[in-house]
């Protein structure tokens, strides 16, 4: 008998994208050309631009009017798909990882935009290629140089003509950094360290963070508060985790994992105010709500990926610091995509941990959802109604009784009869009126998610039986058959729950046919061998089984006249698991006893004890209660004895 309840755990996640995203503008400026990252700049007379890397250099674009954004100029470089531009006084600072003409750290400058940029000088001093740069506090922090770099701290006081007061190694491999003030959060592959550069020239590690099976320490950027990092890996395994850094010497991991559920892969992070905004690759531009950083909410996205891409295609960077509150984002297909972010209210965000897919009594079942805003939650129900063959109820609602435990709510659904279908949905409410259903789609205010959502949960009351078998055939269990020979086995079953029932049959615990019948045929099988037929009958839930043992033998009968010697023959097969065949002839009819002994001699199993004829005999030894090992068998007719060695492998 097998019981087959099953229980499906689920994520179950609802959002409302409440915050407004819209397409101001866009311009490609080289449609045979990829994108990289992308920075903004600010001129004296409040005009704004975007500085996007393009594959052979870095093309700046004016966007303050972002319905007709124009090409400023275009900066040559070594040809790369990677690109990293930041911005310092009136100056761009560009790194590549290609090499070639204008290898090293290119400055543009800037002061003369919007008629025209020119390239102010390349350096190439301290390294030829470069990954990533982070400009903070009058310094330039270069990453991942010349393939195998740690960290150059490059002092800008004279903006064209940087000079290097350190190089730090002690993270080994840095793919990308954010500073403040005296401290680094070094992005170094396997770890996020803590880097203090309070002397420019010496500086030393803090601190790392564990190192999480499967991630890349890619990215990532400090709330404002410079309490909690925001961090981004490259490898699809966590996609964001947050991290305490309320004492710096330990890095405690507040949020384990915050995905799309696009599969999508997360690429760079940037936090304004209480939103983190994201270049989400295939998902485009990404927001989530931080207001409260244990708790990421997605706010909002807007896809630039047109094409419908995977993997590592679609937006590369985003830029959420202009003045005019505008977004530039950079597609690595598409170019330069120009969008207005105008967060409201977060409507809750209901999840359930697990999800029942069949109950099999007639007890209350507990429903546990969480529920989370960026405001309070005033209130939130469960609605339920059921389904008893073609007869639905109008729905019910059912609330927490003794209200949320830190937002983690209890529904309980009243106990349903056998075949019950149980269909449900939640629906929260914040402070603000605004209303969640999950699944998504339901509203109503007063009372809260009064019209349902199009799709509901579900679950089914299954008070499972066990099938009876009513009759089989043959109804002998064991029998021996010649080889050609043919049997019809054939089963009927009933259930006591009004549930379908199935038949499997299965030859040696091979599955072969579904009915209630199964033609056995031994045309195929060797001479000499034990099959197994087994019937299994199934509900669904519980199953039962009934199981033929049939052996084929060369000849069951002998012709009178023949001449046979007295001989025990060696059991088929052998080893065997769980029966064998022991196969003997008699010279002359008289007693036969055949015994079978376990290695130590103790008796196992007397098999035959009585007057046979001449002739050659078979008989079946199931060991099925006994253990492995080495078993003798021993006959006895007469003046003749002899014994077999037979191992029993299971």
């Amino acid at each position: 008998m097998k019981f087959n309840y099953l229980l499906s755990f689920l994520l179950l996640v609802a959002v409302s994208l409440q915050a407004q995203i819209d397409l101001l503008g866009s311009i490609n400026p080289n449609q045979f050309s990829s994108y990289s990252d992308i920075w903004g700049y600010v001129d004296e007379n409040n005009r704004e631009y975007a500085i996007m890397g393009g594959y052979s250099g870095t093309h700046v674009i004016d966007v303050t009017d972002p319905s007709a954004p124009s090409i400023v100029g275009f900066i040559p470089g070594p040809e790369s798909i990677w690109r990293d531009i930041k911005v310092h006084d009136q100056y761009a600072y560009v790194t590549t990882e290609g090499s070639g003409f204008g290898e090293g750290l290119q400055i543009i400058d800037l002061t003369n935009v919007p008629n025209s940029i020119s390239l102010a000088n390349t350096v190439d001093q301290y390294f030829t290629s470069a990954h990533n740069i982070f400009i903070d506090d009058g310094y330039a922090f270069v990453v991942g140089t010349d393939g195998i770099g740690g960290i150059h701290i490059l002092d800008l006081a004279d903006p064209v003509n940087p000079v290097q007061t350190a190089y730090y190694t002690q993270s080994g491999y840095v793919h990308d950094v954010y500073v403040w003030s005296d401290t680094i959060v070094a992005c170094a592959a396997s770890t996020y360290d803590l880097v203090d550069i309070t002397d420019k020239a010496n500086p030393f590690k803090i601190s790392e963070s564990a190192a999480l099976p499967g991630i890349y320490a890619h990215s990532g950027w400090m709330t404002e508060d410079k309490r909690y990092f925001v961090a981004c890996e490259e490898f699809n395994q966590r996609d964001i985790t947050v991290w305490d850094l309320e004492d710096r010497s330990t890095w405690e991991l507040v949020v384990p994992e915050w995905q799309m559920d696009t599969g999508s892969i997360v690429h760079n992070l940037f936090i304004k105010g209480n939103y983190a905004h994201i270049s989400y690759y295939t998902d485009g531009y990404v927001v989530l709500d931080i207001t409260d950083p244990t708790q990421p909410l997605l706010a909002g996205s807007y896809d630039t990926d047109t094409q419908t891409n995977s993997g590592f295609n679609g937006a590369w960077g985003c830029y959420p610091y202009l003045p005019s509150g505008n977004v530039i984002i950079s597609d690595i297909n598409e170019g330069l995509f120009i969008l207005s972010f105008n967060p409201t209210n977060i409507a809750p965000v209901i999840s359930l941990s697990s999800s029942p897919e069949f109950v099999n009594n007639t007890d209350d079942v507990l429903i546990s959802a969480q529920v989370d805003d960026d405001k309070a939650i005033d209130d939130a129900k469960l609605y339920y109604r059921t389904i008893i063959s073609d007869d639905t109820s109008s729905w019910n609602s059912v609330s927490d009784l003794n209200g949320p435990t830190e937002n983690l709510y209890g529904f309980y659904i009243p106990g349903q009869e056998h075949l019950t279908d149980v269909q449900y949905y939640i629906a929260a409410i914040d402070s603000d009126d605004e209303v969640t259903t999950l699944p998504a789609g339901g509203s109503g205010v007063d009372p809260i998610g009064q019209t349902p959502p199009e799709t509901f949960l579900h679950y089914s009351v299954v008070i499972a039986g066990i099938p009876v078998i009513e009759s089989y055939a043959p109804a002998v269990m064991d029998t021996t058959v010649s080889k050609g020979d043919i049997i019809n086995f054939a089963v009927i079953a009933s259930d006591t729950t009004n549930l379908g029932i199935s038949v499997k049959w299965y030859w040696n615990g091979i599955k072969l046919v579904e009915g209630n019948t199964y033609e056995y045929s031994t045309f195929f099988s060797p001479a000499q061998t034990i099959d197994t037929v087994e019937a299994v009958i199934s509900n669904g839930f519980n199953e039962v089984s009934v199981t033929w043992y049939v052996t084929v033998d060369i000849a069951l009968s002998v012709p009178d006249g023949n001449v046979y010697t007295y001989n025990l023959e060696q059991n088929y097969p052998n080893p065997f698991n769980p029966s064998t065949n022991i196969s003997f002839s008699l010279e002359n009819p008289g007693n036969v006893e055949l015994t079978v002994y376990s290695i130590t001699g103790e008796i196992v199993a007397r098999l035959l004890s009585g007057h046979m004829g001449k002739g050659t005999h078979s008989v079946r030894f199931d060991a099925r209660g006994y253990g492995s090992g080495v078993y003798i068998a021993r006959i006895n007719s007469g003046d003749f004895s002899q014994t077999i060695k037979m191992i029993l492998q299971k």
